[in-house]
């Protein structure tokens, strides 16, 4: 296992494919100050290196994931607040990088919740392809208690999930359990231990195809805004790429004699489309 810190406030783990972030500043509950911020960047960009990356578990240490925006810690450094909006070449500015940043992983990322999840706790969790959800997880967008809105990104992560949700979440502050978040849309499942079940997750996720969970990951990814038409052209032209080839055969031989696949990895994410 390799393992690394940034910031002493974000740790990573890698083993065995899978990679484990986990938020580290226990004693206030993860709130992000400006250290949390950039360990979390430097650690996203650390995992768009890691070569033989299959999989991502994100968590905090603690009784909580996030309890968002620590303010008093952040306004001990008003002369950075204006970078914090200040966009890169794509368009994306750094406290929408947080959110984001996840996606430009380019494997999946589980995001395991308990206690706090709130305002930029809970934008983080969103950027994340799945969420794993203790019952006795709170949930909430409080960014309206500060006197302002929800700017991580949430206008990109949050568009498959309800705008009616969104709006009442966003205008009140109400926080929710992590039943009622499943129930919205904001999680994907419960699990009295959402680290372990996260885990399980990324561990089966690892032992699949990795060409073929990439191509999966594209075609959810890009087709939201598409055409029909567009759609089913990209869903075919992803499945070419994966007919035939080394690791679609692999999994079928695997199958046929009852026994666990081997690929051999690593790849990147464009591998799946540039097969098509």
């Amino acid at each position: 296992m390799t393992r690394q810190v940034f910031h002493e406030r974000v740790t990573l783990a890698f083993q065995d494919h899978v990679a484990e972030v986990a938020l580290a500043r226990p004693r206030e509950h993860n709130g992000l100050d400006w250290a949390m911020m950039d360990g979390l960047l430097e650690a996203q960009q650390r995992l768009r290196e890691l070569e033989g990356l299959r999989a991502v578990v994100l968590s905090g240490t603690g009784e909580s994931f996030c309890a968002g925006l620590d303010m008093a810690a952040i306004m001990t450094r008003p002369e950075r607040l204006p970078l914090l909006l200040a966009p890169d070449e794509q368009g994306i500015n750094p406290v929408q990088r947080l959110a984001l940043g996840w996606r430009d992983v380019g494997v999946p990322v589980i995001a395991a919740l308990h206690g706090h999840v709130y305002g930029g706790g809970l934008q983080i969790a969103l950027g994340a392809d799945i969420r794993v959800a203790h019952p006795r997880a709170r949930l909430a967008l409080l960014e309206i208690l500060w006197g302002i809105i929800p700017d991580m990104g949430i206008s990109v992560t949050g568009a498959s999930i309800r705008s009616d949700v969104l709006r009442e979440l966003a205008w009140t502050g109400r926080k929710v359990s992590g039943g009622e978040a499943v129930s919205l849309g904001l999680a994907t499942r419960l699990d009295d231990d959402p680290q372990r079940a996260a885990r399980d997750i990324a561990m089966e996720v690892a032992a699949r195809s990795p060409k073929a969970v990439a191509a999966a990951r594209e075609l959810f990814s890009s087709t939201p805004g598409m055409s029909e038409r567009e759609r089913l052209a990209l869903e075919a032209s992803l499945q070419r790429g994966l007919l035939g080839g080394e690791e679609q055969l692999e999994a079928v031989a695997a199958r046929m004699a009852g026994r666990e696949p081997r690929f051999a990895g690593p790849y990147r994410p464009d591998d799946a489309s540039d097969d098509g």
